[in-house]
């Protein structure tokens, strides 16, 4: 496996929940299943430390990364700064076929709703708003969204826990295309910051539960999970898809 195969495996592990924040990514392990060197998986880790989905502790190694409520608020503050940016570019440049499109990836997601299917909730969650972002036609702000939405991940997949949430999500969805395809810049503007408000109570208010593992997990070469004193298990059908 190439670098970027890695990155792009393990980004998105992160971000639909499959490895939990403080989770232990252990790399001898890893290294083994993948076929790939230490070197190259450093470089990974690098990357994803880079793009805030990991971190390095001394004496502990690299575990996947969480946030306190303090930077769950500057990253939320920063994404709706970001997002009002991008509004009126959005608004003026959209169309009927963005329309069309972005209403497809919103049913896409309420179909994962409707299945409790978590990890396509999330990556169809990502797909919608990626492509509301691209209509701004400002590659930057793009990068800077992506950024964004990348920290703020842990938000969705706490909060789509509660089925209801993820219903509240459709239908704000809704809302934000009803704005658009009229070409209500307010009340567009409006919609996007009860969206992410949202998103970030969602975040404060489970974060002192702290319902994540702080452990890491052990991976055997055919991808199945297996339990050793400092490892919890691994879902088997999330590791099918690194052995193509």
């Amino acid at each position: 496996m190439t670098a970027d195969e890695v990155y792009g495996w393990l980004e998105q592990e992160i971000i639909v929940g499959a490895l939990k924040p403080r989770e232990r990514l252990l790399e001898l392990e890893l290294c083994k299943h993948l076929g790939i060197s230490r070197t190259l998986l450093r470089e990974v880790f690098r990357r994803l430390e880079g793009g805030g989905l990991v971190k390095f502790h001394p004496n502990r190694g690299v575990a996947v990364r969480d946030f306190t409520p303090d930077e769950i608020e500057d990253v939320y503050s920063v994404r709706l700064v970001l997002e009002k940016m991008a509004a009126p570019l959005i608004i003026q440049k959209l169309t009927r076929d963005d329309l069309r499109t972005l209403r497809q990836l919103n049913r896409a997601f309420e179909a994962a709703v409707g299945r409790a299917d978590m990890p396509a909730m999330v990556l169809a969650n990502r797909a919608f708003h990626g492509q509301l972002a691209q209509l701004s036609d400002n590659r930057f702000l793009c990068q800077l969204l992506n950024t964004a939405f990348l920290h703020t991940h842990q938000a969705r997949y706490l909060a789509w826990a509660d089925k209801q949430s993820g219903q509240q999500s459709i239908r704000e969805h809704c809302e934000i295309l009803s704005a658009a395809a009229q070409k209500d810049l307010a009340r567009y503007v409006r919609v996007t910051e009860k969206h992410l408000a949202r998103g970030k109570g969602d975040y404060q208010r489970v974060f002192t539960a702290k319902r994540f593992p702080v452990q890491g997990r052990v991976i055997s070469r055919r991808g199945a999970a297996r339990e050793t004193p400092e490892a919890v298990p691994m879902a088997k059908e999330r590791r099918k898809t690194i052995t193509r």
